[in-house]
């Protein structure tokens, strides 16, 4: 389904792709983390910035080396062992798609003939569309801006689907999971996804990214969430994560099907992808 058709917002104002590496052990893999960090010569490193990109920086395209920690992630609903087994990632971003493919091609080139593999997640950023002015206030203006890696080292990776019954509902069904909900006695009945999520507006920076050919589409996932925040912010990570599963207090998650939540460590080099 495309997003026109569910009254969801269809501009398109950037490229992300998620790159998952199962990183090669043998063979000879000397000068491999030098290769990749020739990849991005001509693009920023996010590790070491803060704040929104530059429109220049935006155009050429960033990256951001990620390294697993593997006894923090999950498996969810969807069996993925590609991305959950994953030893690292590099995430891109850009406004155009060009570079971000050429960086994926190069990188498959270095990695592949040695024995590893790279397993990828891809999509565009699209404006909000279950919002309001006020819903903006509440939810943004405290919003935590992009931190370097070295204030927010802690990353987050979760894929969903929502349900074919969540998309077969009107656009205003679908709109009022977001808000909490009361009952006949004017009392709060249920929390909703804003309220569920609330704790983690100041400490966590937040990103969704849309699948670039429509809602519903069977091998693919409907959204990638990206998270990062301090280590100390683990935690609130957590409760967030717990509250918007609860159905009872978050009745959405009814219609949602997650892939592997997989955490990682931001690092500025790729070197630190094979050890700290």
């Amino acid at each position: 389904m495309e997003p026109s058709d569910l009254n969801l917002a269809s501009t398109v104002t950037g490229y992300q792709r998620f790159l998952f590496l199962k990183l090669p052990v043998a063979g000879d893999v000397s000068g491999l983390g030098t290769k990749i960090e020739y990849l991005g010569q001509t693009m920023e490193n996010m590790h070491i910035e803060s704040g929104p990109a530059s429109e220049e920086a935006f155009q050429k395209g960033r990256y951001q080396f990620l390294r697993a920690e593997p006894l923090l992630s999950s498996v969810r609903d969807i069996q993925h062992p590609a991305m959950a087994n994953a030893d690292a990632l590099v995430r891109l971003e850009a406004a155009v798609p060009d570079p971000l493919l050429a960086y994926e091609a190069a990188l498959r080139g270095f990695i592949e003939p040695l024995g590893g593999s790279v397993e990828t997640l891809c999509g565009v950023q699209r404006p909000r569309s279950y919002t309001s002015h006020a819903m903006t206030q509440y939810a943004y203006v405290a919003a935590l801006a992009p931190q370097s890696g070295q204030d927010c080292p802690m990353a987050v990776v979760t894929p969903m689907n929502k349900t074919s019954a969540w998309w077969s509902m009107d656009w205003m069904h679908r709109e009022s999971f977001f808000l909490p909900r009361y009952n006949a006695c004017e009392e709060l009945a249920f929390n909703g996804h804003a309220l569920a999520a609330g704790a983690g507006i100041s400490s966590i920076v937040r990103r969704l990214v849309h699948s670039e050919g429509g809602y519903g589409i069977k091998g693919s996932y409907d959204f990638v969430g990206y998270f990062e925040f301090a280590e100390s912010a683990n935690s609130v990570f957590r409760r967030v994560m717990a509250s918007l599963r609860d159905v009872s207090q978050n009745p959405e998650w009814t219609y949602v099907k997650e892939g592997p939540e997989w955490w990682g460590r931001r690092v500025s080099t790729a070197q630190e992808l094979w050890s700290p």
